[in-house]
């Protein structure tokens, strides 16, 4: 299953998320078929952003054909954002930016603990 966060267009679609999963597979001609559900995001009446539950989009992206043989080693980054950029372009939807994760914080250093002192061991004369 690959997820990718989308711009959302007002114009036609507004979906901020797009969901692709391997569907099927085809014999003849040779191909795969995928599942594209597209997702809004919605405020709830406490001000939380969460994702509705219900796509507002489900279709189906065939990749036969020319997607199938223009599926080569440097067609994108890798298979999944292949097949992403297949059906964000029948979804006529672009990515969002990728929201860059902040750096975590510095950690601390422990304090160094000394150690006890080792009892010494008394002698037996």
């Amino acid at each position: 299953m690959y997820e990718v966060n989308t711009i959302p267009n007002e114009k036609s679609l507004n979906v901020s998320k797009v969901v692709v999963k391997v569907n099927g597979v085809q014999e003849s001609p040779l191909g795969l078929q995928f599942s594209v559900a597209g997702f809004g995001k919605y405020t709830d009446s406490q001000g939380v952003t969460t994702w509705g539950p219900n796509p507002l989009v489900s279709t189906l992206l065939n990749v036969v054909g020319e997607t199938w043989t223009n599926w080569v080693p440097g067609a994108a980054a890798s298979d999944a954002d292949y097949i992403i950029d297949l059906a964000l372009k029948q979804l006529g939807l672009d990515r969002a930016p990728v929201e860059e994760a902040p750096a975590p914080a510095p950690k601390k250093k422990a304090a160094k603990k000394k150690a006890a002192p080792k009892a010494e061991e008394e002698s037996a004369e």
